[in-house]
C-alpha cells in the first residue's frame, strides 16, 4: 500500500455500491458521477501523428458525469517522489487528448508553491494534506517520530509500513489574481 494509493480512495470514498462520496464530488461539482481508475486512452497528436505513433496515458482517475456532461481527467500527485516536470508534461498530455474536456492536477499542500505553475498552465489545481498511520512489520509498534522507516522499540529491527492515512484534508488552490 502506497501513500498514492491511500489518496485516491480517500479522494473517491466509495460507499458500500461503489458510487463516490468524497470530495471528488466537490471537485466535479456533482454527485452523479462515475469513475474509472487507471484507464488507458490512446492518443494521437500533432507529431505523433507524422512519426506515426500512440501516445499512452492512463490517468489515476477519469471522471464521467452526467450533469454537467463531461469527461475529467485527475492526476494526483504524491509527496514521496515529487518530480513537477514530469507531472506537468503528464497532464499537459491529458489537456492536448479530446476525450477530456477538464483536466485536474491534486498536489501535496507542502509544495502549493508549483500551484501556480500548473494554474497559469491552465490546469485547476487542488491540494491535499495528511497524517500516515505507520506500523513496524514485526512488532506491530507505532512510530515515535513523524515519518520514520526503522522502528524505534528496543532490540526491533522491523521496518515501518503505511497502515493508513488520517486528518486528510482536500483543498482547492486560490488563484489571486493582480488588481494592478
Amino acid at each position: 500500500m502506497t501513500i498514492h494509493d491511500e489518496l485516491v480512495l480517500k479522494l473517491i470514498e466509495p460507499d458500500k455500491s461503489g458510487k463516490a462520496t468524497g470530495y471528488v464530488t466537490e471537485i466535479i461539482g456533482s454527485k452523479n458521477i462515475n469513475y474509472t481508475l487507471e484507464d488507458t486512452f490512446w492518443w494521437r497528436g500533432h507529431y505523433e501523428q507524422i512519426l506515426g505513433t500512440f501516445v499512452r496515458m492512463s490517468p489515476d482517475i477519469v471522471i464521467h458525469s452526467i450533469s454537467p456532461s463531461k469527461t475529467t481527467a485527475i492526476e494526483l500527485e504524491n509527496d514521496e517522489h515529487w518530480d513537477f516536470g514530469h507531472s506537468l508534461r503528464q497532464v499537459r498530455k491529458y489537456k492536448r487528448n479530446s476525450a477530456f474536456e477538464e483536466v485536474v492536477v491534486v498536489i501535496p499542500k507542502k509544495y502549493e508553491r508549483f500551484a501556480i505553475l500548473y494554474a497559469n498552465q491552465g490546469f485547476k489545481v487542488y491540494l491535499w494534506k495528511a497524517t500516515r498511520l505507520m506500523e513496524c512489520n514485526k512488532c506491530g509498534e507505532g512510530p515515535s517520530d513523524n515519518k520514520p522507516t526503522k522502528c524505534k522499540t528496543a532490540n526491533c529491527k522491523g521496518e515501518l509500513e503505511l497502515i493508513g492515512i488520517k486528518d486528510v484534508d482536500f483543498m482547492p488552490f486560490e488563484l489571486i489574481m493582480d488588481k494592478t
